[in-house]
């Protein structure tokens, strides 16, 4: 049986209200949700691929454990991804956090702790000090 085959698509198109719903184990396919809102709502465990989230903004939210893998618009014709929109973190938690294989073009870090914070195992309070020592 293939992942999906009980299951019988109930919601027709237009807008919906869920209240108090547990939809464990629920899939979505080909469904647009543009502008929807969610709020005190558990995706602990769910998957998503090939999702669009430009422009949405996710606020008071538990993303410890999760993975963000392959982020950023998928290659045109030449093989290459096109410039995305720029993404902002503000009032975040990164701590114990590892960025690898990521382009960081072009990025600023303001008024951040980067106590213990490294960039290919160099530590990064070492670098600014000795850039201040000589640049003033």
């Amino acid at each position: 049986m293939k992942e999906g085959e009980n299951m019988k698509p109930t919601i027709t198109s237009g807008k919906h209200f869920a209240n108090h719903c547990k939809m464990t184990g629920s899939r979505f396919e080909d469904v647009c949700l543009g502008d929807a809102e969610f709020d005190n709502v558990s995706l602990a465990g769910a998957k998503f691929h090939n999702i669009n989230f430009s422009n949405a903004i996710i606020t008071a939210e538990n993303f410890g454990g999760v993975t963000f893998k392959h982020i950023g618009s998928a290659p045109d014709e030449t093989g290459n991804p096109p410039p995305q929109k720029p993404v902002l973190f503000t009032e975040a938690d990164f701590n114990s956090s590892k960025f690898e294989n990521v382009n960081l073009t072009n990025v600023e870090i303001n008024n951040c702790n980067i106590e213990g914070l490294k960039i290919d195992g160099i530590p990064v309070s070492d670098l600014i000090s000795e850039y201040r020592q000589k640049n003033g």
